[in-house]
């Protein structure tokens, strides 16, 4: 009769099938599970995991299994066991009957992983940094990046969120728009994240503080420091309260004018201004006019995250027409004087007196040079 011996490895109960799906939220409370995880023809497990010897035979009965570790002298198996330390493992086991028939020992080879991934929290943006403070935008897209390199598990989700016990599953580890996690408020947030490996293993929750700046920067004109006395009013010069009857800023030749911009968050990066119809420059100094009369000027600038405003359009006027002037005759009280015209016929005769003396003025000079040519 022939005789039969069967024996296997097993994982405990609870977690011989392989690691089917990753929780969809973690948070401190998050506790590790005995894991037997299937990678093709590889098996991964945990510390939690215990490995239990069965063996059986029909004939004179079993009297006792024993088992190797990595080649090993065998010992005989009386209870599960657990594997504590990482690393690859090769299991040997066989069993022997009362009939005193030793099994030809089968192996398992498994892999026991109780390290975490690594996990890096990345963005789509760059973010910019001012003192101790980190800025990013709307348009900022996070996700986190994540190795296990230990074993080659591999990495089964990514968490990331800004509740702490709540991280929300966004991928597997890599870049893609599932991954994706956006801070839709603007203002200080806090950001949480972490990753778990197919065994079980969670990275400990990282923290990353960041400021959402959602606001562009507002742009304005920049007075000069002279004065003007404008009917009355003194007002600084040039400025958009300075105006012609068309609403144009009024400017001079002779004036330069300056555009700055204001964020109150991450800060201006640069302003840019596109001069009637030619395309948007970098403003680096203030601007004069000296060709045309009238300058239309787009300006708009960009912060540290790169929200960019709306364009403000400016109009210009440049004043290159000289004053008026003229004289007005007053009383030591200021009023102007009434002006009392001669009338006709004494304007004709006093005109005729003051041709005869242009005459005689004539004819007295002309004997002057004739008597002194005679005696010379």
């Amino acid at each position: 009769m022939m005789k039969k011996t069967v024996l296997a490895v097993a994982c405990a109960a609870l977690c011989f099938s392989a690691w089917a799906q990753a929780p969809q939220t973690v948070g401190t409370d998050y506790q590790r599970v005995a894991t037997h995880f299937l990678k093709g023809d590889k098996d991964f497990v945990n510390s939690d995991v215990f490995f239990k010897l069965i063996s059986s035979d029909k004939e004179t009965g079993l009297d006792y299994v024993e088992f190797s570790l990595d080649g090993e002298a065998f010992m005989q198996y009386h209870n599960p066991f657990q594997i504590l330390e990482e690393g690859t493992y090769e299991i040997s086991y066989r069993g022997l009957d009362n009939s005193r028939n030793l099994e030809i020992p089968k192996t398992f080879k498994v892999a026991v992983d109780n390290t975490p991934p690594k996990a890096v929290l990345e963005t789509t943006e760059p973010l910019y940094y001012k003192g101790l403070s980190t800025y990013c935008s709307a348009k900022t897209k996070w996700f986190v990046s994540a190795s296990d390199s230990l074993t080659g598990c591999g990495v089964a989700a990514a968490y990331i969120g800004t509740d702490l016990e709540a991280l929300e599953f966004h991928g597997m580890g890599k870049e893609s728009e599932d991954a994706y996690y956006s801070l839709t408020e603007e203002g200080p947030a806090k950001l949480y994240y972490s990753a778990l490996d197919n065994v079980g293993n969670l990275t400990p929750i990282a923290l990353t503080s960041v400021i959402v700046d959602m606001t562009p920067p507002t742009v304005a004109l920049e007075n000069s420091d002279r004065l003007i006395n404008k009917d009355a009013v003194y007002t600084v010069f040039p400025s958009d309260e300075v105006v012609d009857e068309e609403g144009r800023i009024i400017v001079s030749t002779s004036e330069t004018v300056a555009f700055g911009a204001k964020d109150e968050l991450s800060g201006v990066d640069a302003i840019y201004v596109k001069i009637n119809d030619n395309e948007y420059t970098k403003y680096v100094e203030p601007i004069r006019f000296n060709e045309q009369e009238v300058y239309n000027i787009e300006v708009k600038a960009i912060d540290n995250v790169g929200n960019v405003s709306e364009p403000v359009t400016y109009t210009f006027y440049v004043d290159k027409i000289t004053p008026e002037s003229e004289v007005e005759m007053i009383d030591r009280e200021g009023n102007v004087l009434e002006v009392i015209t001669a009338n006709e016929e004494e304007v004709v005769a006093e005109e005729e007196v003051v041709a005869d003396n242009d005459v005689v003025a004539e004819l007295d000079e002309d004997n002057a040079k004739e008597k002194k040519a005679v005696e010379e």
